[in-house]
């Protein structure tokens, strides 16, 4: 189960522990470092709305470990540790450290020089860039001094690369329509880092940005422009590809810091559907063989979708990828246990090592009876 630590704090991590070894599941993944939002809790003893603090960690950080990019802890762990309380209440549940990496608005805000461009040069504050030497040595930093804290047995990362252009960023807004072509366009980074990779790759980035700046530009004025092809157009198709070796690297360059004993595992960012996770610079089947496994979204809805989504994952990772599949038990994705169970049963016909379930303190409390029959 998905857990944040707000919701443990309030509810009592024993409590919370105990209804979770109820309906049958046996580990947590503990949100360690997290992003705002505002998230409606239906079953919270106290604050119904709760907005979580921009670009914390939810445990003690070691600022000698990093750099430039420093960590801050969330004003709550001065109260409430939950890494120490589940180690302290509920020694049963293995504990996966679910830790948001290069999504983070308040060190993107603060070094701007280290987050994505636009081919326009606007700066992207919300998502930093993993070309970016100092970026690769922070996101290296932290998922090391996550597995130093008590009871970690696996760092999964969440956003380890780049993001597409929408990403639910506050009051995200505009009123023209963007094609799949011209999001790709507004999400590729051209940042001084990005554009030294492409040229040590032989890419000419400068030509690429300006491409698709006046393309996009065309495109602004009346929509009727042709846009490039990110994905079939030879010179845009080796930037993606590039793009997508930035990332893996990164996640190999992890794995290789880790301690062994501590497992990794990758969060493709993009939902639904997860064809489309080649915009974030995710290669399933590359990030598969460098990191221990992949946790995956399966958010479409209803089990007949879900079903399919999984069945084009486990196709494009590849039949030795270690797959787990993050199923949603709560509307609008399936509307009972019977559903639930249907989308159980896909990814096991899939080969998955691990089913996970999102999130615990957004559902209602009766979609834990949904997980305890499906399973």
């Amino acid at each position: 189960m998905f857990v944040y630590p707000w919701d443990l704090q309030d509810e009592g991590t024993a409590e919370v522990a105990a209804r979770l070894t109820g309906a049958g599941l046996d580990r947590v993944s503990l949100a360690t470092a997290y992003h705002a939002g505002k998230f409606l809790r239906p079953h919270a003893p106290r604050g119904r709305v709760y907005f979580p603090e921009d670009g914390t960690v939810y445990f003690r950080p070691d600022p000698s470990r990093y750099g430039r990019l420093q960590p801050q802890a969330a004003r709550m762990v001065r109260d409430h540790d939950a890494l120490a309380e589940l180690a302290r209440h509920a020694p049963g549940l293995q504990v996966t450290a679910w830790t948001v990496g290069l999504h983070n608005s308040r060190l993107g805000a603060m070094h701007p020089d280290l987050a994505c461009q636009t081919p326009f040069g606007d700066v992207l504050v919300n998502a930093l860039c993993p070309s970016q030497p100092e970026v690769r040595r922070y996101l290296t930093a932290l998922c090391l001094d996550t597995a130093a804290q008590p009871g970690v047995r696996e760092v999964a990362i969440e956003t380890p690369g780049f993001q597409t252009y929408r990403h639910g960023h506050h009051h995200e807004f505009e009123l023209v329509g963007l094609p799949p072509a011209a999001e790709t366009l507004l999400g590729t980074c051209f940042c001084p880092a990005c554009l030294t990779r492409a040229r040590e790759a032989g890419l000419d980035g400068e030509a690429l940005a300006a491409e698709a700046h006046r393309a996009l530009d065309a495109f602004f004025a009346d929509g009727s422009a042709p846009l490039p092809d990110p994905q079939n157009d030879p010179g845009w198709a080796a930037l993606q590809d590039l793009r997508a070796e930035t990332v893996t690297s990164l996640v190999r360059e992890i794995r290789e810091a880790l301690p062994r004993e501590t497992g990794l595992s990758i969060i493709p960012s993009v939902q639904t559907p997860n064809s489309l996770c080649w915009r974030e610079g995710s290669d399933l089947a590359a990030l598969a063989r460098v990191a221990d496994r992949l946790e995956v979204t399966a958010y479409q809805r209803g089990p007949e979708a879900i079903a399919a989504d999984i069945a084009e994952v486990r196709a494009t990772a590849g039949p030795e990828a270690s797959l787990g599949f993050i199923l949603r038990p709560t509307w609008p994705h399936v509307t009972g246990a019977e559903e639930l169970a249907a989308c159980v049963a896909a990814t096991r016909a899939a080969g998955a090592d691990r089913i996970s379930f999102y999130n615990y303190g957004h559902m209602r409390l009766q979609s834990l009876d949904w997980i305890a029959r499906a399973l």
